[in-house]
């Protein structure tokens, strides 16, 4: 009898032994030991440091591994960035590109080797394979806030003159946003009788050259949309050097709708200088990213459009959502 139960003991401790490393086995496949590739574009915002931030908290928490590269906005050494690193052997790549179709010569490289790319905030051009697109409802997020502007207006007995700051034409989310903007100014052609528009191709210094001129050329502006928060302190200065900077009680209170969610627009918005801003989720877009790039690396489906709702911190809830910003 103690020989049988000595020997069924033996056997559990095999069973329990063999079943620790398969379980051991099952965790390192799940992620651990992967590496990811992330690529951005360049650091120029709280949006893409929050997102960058999260990206590299859940690789931790996932037990995975990245290589980054920043492309300080050159489309060329994206590219060359990204084929570097191809040949280091990464299983997933993240994309947050400088131009959606410069980029793609870089995804088709990608393609061939096998690697799965996740399309970070940004989409690609035609002609490129990627596994999912993870981005912000931009054309949506973009009405809402300015839908709300009308409201706005329309409860004071106002006629809207708007400036409005459109970024990259080569950038997917500018398009959408800006989409989304003119759906706006369609539906309510009596409430917004007109609109100066300004290609900034995102750089701060077009803003403002562009937008002096604009302010110069029509005194009557009385309503901006910004396609990023990143053009914040160049247009807030603008405002002041033409002496239009007041808080929203003012009766010379210029409306302002922003896009992001930077702690720079959640701090005016308090302070009654900004009135509105849609808010991209950068740490939920940076997790759904990883998380996309670990399945797809294992073989895994993924959702080939996976999308950030957003949502809107104003004067009037900023209080009540109790979010500061990125």
């Amino acid at each position: 009898m103690k020989k049988n139960l000595s020997l069924v003991l033996i056997l559990l401790l095999a069973f329990a032994f063999v079943a620790n490393v398969n379980a051991a086995g099952k965790s390192d496949s799940k992620s651990g030991g992967l590496t990811i590739g992330i690529s951005m574009d360049i650091l120029d915002s709280q949006f893409w440091l929050a997102n960058l931030d999260s990206m590299r908290k859940t690789l931790a928490e996932n037990g995975a591994k990245g290589i980054e590269v920043i492309a300080d906005g050159d489309a060329q050494k994206q590219n060359q960035q990204i084929d570097t690193l191809i040949s280091q052997g990464v299983k997933a790549i993240i994309i947050a590109p400088k131009d959606g179709t410069a980029i793609v010569s870089a995804i088709k490289k990608a393609n061939s080797a096998n690697v799965p790319v996740i399309m970070n905030n940004r989409a690609a051009g035609e002609g490129a394979v990627v596994t999912s697109n993870i981005a912000s409802d931009n054309k949506v997020m973009a009405a809402r806030e300015m839908e709300w502007v009308v409201q706005k207006a329309k409860a004071a007995g106002k006629k809207i003159v708007l400036l409005e700051f459109i970024g990259a034409l080569t950038d997917v989310n500018a398009v959408y946003r800006h989409a989304g903007v003119q759906d706006i100014e369609k539906k309510y052609p009596d409430v917004i009788t007109k609109t100066v528009e300004i290609p900034t191709d995102w750089k701060p210094e077009n803003a403002d050259s562009l937008g002096q001129a604009a302010l110069q050329a029509n005194p009557d502006i009385n309503t901006i949309f910004t396609a990023s928060d990143m053009l914040i302190p160049t247009i807030k200065s603008m405002l002041q050097k033409f002496n239009r900077w007041y808080v929203v009680s003012d009766p010379q209170h210029v409306t302002w709708a922003t896009f992001d969610g930077s702690a720079d627009a959640v701090n005016e918005i308090k302070a009654g200088y900004i009135d509105i801003v849609s808010v991209q989720d950068a740490p939920l877009q940076g997790k759904l990213c990883v998380q996309a790039a670990i399945s797809a690396a294992k073989g895994d489906k993924v959702d080939p459009n996976i999308y950030d709702p957003g949502f809107e911190v104003n004067t009037d809830n900023w209080q009540q959502k109790g979010f500061a910003g990125f």
